[in-house]
């Protein structure tokens, strides 16, 4: 695969994703529940994902390691980074859950700066402007919002950010297919047993709610995840990320012309500050990789 078409690759990812909180809105009006929204969303997304393999003739080969890796991609972390953001969508805006999710690179960073890789200048900076736009964000939100919603949403970022951490491990000797179809299938699984201890699973009452659903999965589940890992192993983790910001955009470019939700101008210039800080934290470390390289 070439650089150009892996570009393109994680800027579709990028914008399918930012259609989740449009689901998540829709699925919510005709009152279904959020473990009952996810647990469809992941269900169709894992049917599509075998059936795909199976036509293709994808054969699946993993070691007791893999999978083990897998599960704990799948059935936790990107479990409750998706429960944490779903379930912050009925406190605060689509468009402002989606700025405060993605505080997620600079997470990713002082990660690998605690690991022990060195913090060049670029990244310092952008942790300061990263946290001085959440500061802006939060500062306007408070009295405005639930502050639930905030910690859902910044909980979310969290455990994405652990999330992209071990899946750039595994994407380096697992197909992207295959990948994606064990992340949705372990989703399902730990699902359903969260769902047990919850009182069960529910079905969507109406068309509307299971076309939310459905279309989640599809749309965000299948194309977006597909497409990221895909694009990834040409692009690189760090391009891959920056390209990913034209997720909240899309989102609040969605919530605007569809739900009507406007964010105040400091909210605004906050939400970019954190998008700022995020690109500069990853340009930079792609500038110190290349200076170690050459």
């Amino acid at each position: 695969m070439n650089y150009n078409k892996g570009i393109l690759l994680v800027l579709i990812s990028a914008v399918c994703y930012g259609f989740i909180p449009i689901f998540t809105l829709y699925a919510y009006e005709e009152g279904v529940s959020t473990l009952d929204f996810l647990f469809y969303r992941f269900l169709v997304a894992t049917v599509v994902f075998f059936l795909y393999l199976l036509l293709r003739g994808i054969r699946i080969r993993l070691n007791r390691a893999q999978v083990f890796r897998l599960f704990i991609l799948g059935g936790v972390f990107n479990l409750l980074q998706a429960i944490f953001f779903v379930a912050a969508i009925k406190y605060i805006s689509a468009g402002l859950n989606t700025l405060l999710f993605f505080i997620h690179p600079l997470l990713v960073a002082l990660f690998y700066y605690f690991r022990g890789e060195k913090l060049s200048r670029g990244t310092a900076a952008a942790i300061f402007v990263s946290f001085g736009g959440l500061a802006l964000v939060l500062g306007a939100s408070l009295g405005m919002v639930n502050s639930l919603g905030i910690v859902l949403s910044l909980s979310a970022a969290v455990c994405y950010t652990a999330f992209i951490v071990l899946g750039n491990r595994l994407v380096e000797d697992i197909d992207p297919v295959v990948m994606s179809t064990f992340i949705s299938l372990f989703t399902v699984v730990s699902l359903f047993l969260l769902s047990g201890i919850d009182g069960g699973l529910g079905t969507p009452a109406t068309v509307k709610g299971w076309l939310a659903a459905a279309g989640c999965g599809i749309v965000t589940s299948n194309i977006a995840l597909f497409t990221f890992f895909a694009g990834i192993t040409s692009v690189g983790a760090t391009t891959a990320t920056i390209l990913s910001n034209l997720e909240p955009v899309t989102a609040v470019v969605l919530s605007a012309l569809l739900f009507s939700q406007r964010l105040t101008g400091m909210q605004c210039w906050g939400g970019a500050l954190i998008l700022a800080g995020g690109a500069v934290a990853v340009l930079s470390k792609k500038n110190t990789a290349g200076e170690d390289s050459s």
